[in-house]
């Protein structure tokens, strides 16, 4: 565990490297890499325009943390789609209006990680792996760890709630979200 705990500030450094390698698609680039060619747009304003994305772009606002995608910073944002905030039903519903925004910034934060990681670039650091698990950081204090299963790729945050990576990321200027199938917080 510690080993796992002490190579993972490296493996987010090579991941953030191997997702900023500058190289351009080249014209015959399938769709999902072209999705995620970074916009001219910020991700929160890419979010609000992409399907089952508005509940995330939405916190994203209410918290204040879309300020940090102005900045010159990048991030890859693990974003619950709006199906999985319904799931939750009631609870999820009283976070996102509740007047005192403290428990929904401390949510997205934990859904956010350093530097611009696409889905490749994360399955190409779980094959690297050696324990085929890649352990991450987040913003909000805590860490998600990787696994793949076949084509899928599983996210687990410290609580024990896991989602599934779903659809193409969607990137807006120096950050990328990629879509998930659950919130990783137990509520």
């Amino acid at each position: 565990m510690r080993k796992a705990i002490l190579a993972a500030p490296l493996l987010a450094t090579a991941l953030i490297l191997a997702g900023c390698s500058g190289k351009s698609p080249s014209a015959d680039a399938s769709s999902e890499i072209a999705a995620v060619t970074p916009a001219s747009e910020t991700l929160p304003e890419m979010l609000d325009d992409a399907d089952g994305m508005q509940t995330m772009a939405e916190a994203l606002k209410t918290t204040g943390i879309e300020g940090a995608f102005n900045d010159r910073g990048s991030y890859t944002l693990l974003a619950p789609e709006d199906d999985a905030f319904d799931a939750l039903g009631d609870k999820a519903k009283a976070l996102i209006t509740a007047n005192d925004h403290a428990a929904l910034a401390a949510l997205v934060r934990n859904h956010m990680l350093t530097g611009y990681m696409t889905p490749d670039d994360i399955a190409s650091a779980i094959a690297a792996s050696k324990t085929g698990k890649v352990a991450m950081p987040t913003l909000g204090g805590g860490s998600v760890t990787f696994t793949k299963a076949g084509d899928a790729i599983t996210v687990t945050a410290d609580d024990g709630s896991q989602a599934t990576v779903e659809d193409n990321p969607v990137a807006g200027g120096a950050s990328i979200a990629i879509p998930v199938s659950g919130v990783l917080r137990k509520l």
